[in-house]
């Protein structure tokens, strides 16, 4: 991929496009179904023009490019076999799973939106996206590579959009399974929009809830859920909301809340913060693989450390009772994302929302450091 000084970069390879319709799927019908088309009409990656790579990862590697018919800014994740894409008839799956999640979010605009997705033979696929600007981790980092917090009203507009894109993506039966702050992007136009994108770990679940065992490793570790940690292959949405609780505190801290440098070490600085608050009274509790091991059997505080991490002074009563509700080790116990909307945080300070902030200028917005994610998409979908 490498080119010439000066000279203007090739064009992504090119893919088939299709001619195909979305499906709804029959088990859940809030998640588009891709079908697949015959690769036998005009490639249609020429169509992009690529302006630079964004970031590489273990799943793919994502380019900013040019749509050359409309001129605008596209994101683009080209898709590896192998690793934890697999290869073949798993590749495939892993690419449909995560253009279904993409397709059935498409529209909310704290969601990012699909331009289009493309599979090519010999295990390699795009999906196009809009270009959504800098991630938030990217925008909290000082040029000295120094993280800041944000004020309280700051957070709390960035954490209503986040919340709102939650909210939406589970109503149409997706859990994200990897919330964090480089999964969270900024419009690039200045509009103030929270983008939640990359859903590489996504899954559609059904609405019911009836859905077959899920993988138990997902999410950062720094923003894992403790009930994934201890092994559940069960559970809901609440680990989405889980991870929404770690990126408010940091967003109000200016650091991750709970670095840890493993499993346990990441359990442990979870319940040595908030006390296992009736987590071995929760029903399903016994019947997590980890549930007897030593850690939760280990003395904790009495009760949660969290109000004393952010006194009054840098959260509202209000602020904390979403925090602390996010934040809820029991998962029967945490809010989801919806609710979490309609608690006093929000709703008092609707009327008062302050105006938007464009992702270059948040970082202007930051306090002092504390001591202590097109007409026609539809025809562009293929398997």
């Amino acid at each position: 991929m490498a080119t010439t000084p000066g000279a203007s970069p090739p064009p992504l390879p090119l893919p088939p496009p299709a001619d195909n319709r979305n499906q709804q799927d029959s088990k859940n019908p809030r998640i588009p179904r891709i079908t697949p088309a015959q690769p036998s009409q005009p490639a249609a990656m020429e169509h992009y023009e690529r302006l630079g790579k964004i970031a590489d990862g273990a799943s793919g590697t994502v380019y900013k490019a040019r749509d050359r018919r409309t001129g605008e800014t596209v994101a683009i994740k080209r898709l590896r076999s192998g690793g934890g894409n697999g290869d073949g008839a798993a590749f495939r799956q892993t690419f449909l799973r995560e253009a279904r999640c993409l397709e059935a979010c498409r529209g909310h605009p704290s969601l990012v939106s699909l331009r289009a997705a493309h599979l090519l033979p010999g295990d390699e696929a795009f999906l196009v996206m809009e270009y959504a600007g800098r991630s938030l981790a990217e925008v909290l980092r000082d040029e000295d590579g120094c993280r800041r917090p944000l004020p309280e009203a700051e957070a709390r507009r960035v954490m209503r959009r986040l919340l709102e894109g939650a909210a939406a993506m589970h109503a149409r039966g997706v859990l994200h399974r990897d919330l964090k702050p480089d999964n969270i992007l900024l419009d690039a136009r200045g509009g103030g929009a929270v983008k939640i994108c990359d859903f590489g770990l996504s899954r559609s679940v059904a609405i019911s809830g009836e859905a077959p065992p899920l993988t138990p490793g997902v999410a950062t570790l720094w923003y894992r859920a403790p009930e994934v940690i201890l092994g559940s292959r069960d559970y809901d949405a609440g680990v989405d909301t889980w991870a929404l609780g770690c990126i408010m505190a940091e967003l109000l801290a200016g650091a991750p809340l709970f670095p840890g440098r493993s499993e346990m070490d990441q359990l442990n600085r979870v319940f040595d913060t908030l006390g296992m608050q009736g987590m071995p009274s929760w029903p399903g509790f016994a019947a997590l693989p980890r549930a007897g091991s030593g850690l939760c059997q280990r003395p904790r505080p009495p009760a949660s450390r969290l109000r004393e991490m952010f006194p009054a002074a840098a959260l509202s009563a209000a602020g904390f009772d979403v925090l602390s509700g996010l934040l809820a080790c029991r998962p029967d116990r945490r809010l989801a994302a919806a609710e979490a909307l309609r608690c006093p945080w929000f709703a008092d300070a609707a009327a008062a929302e302050p105006e938007a902030v464009a992702g270059d200028q948040l970082r202007a917005t930051c306090a002092a450091a504390m001591a202590a994610t097109v007409p026609g998409i539809t025809e562009a979908i293929i398997a």
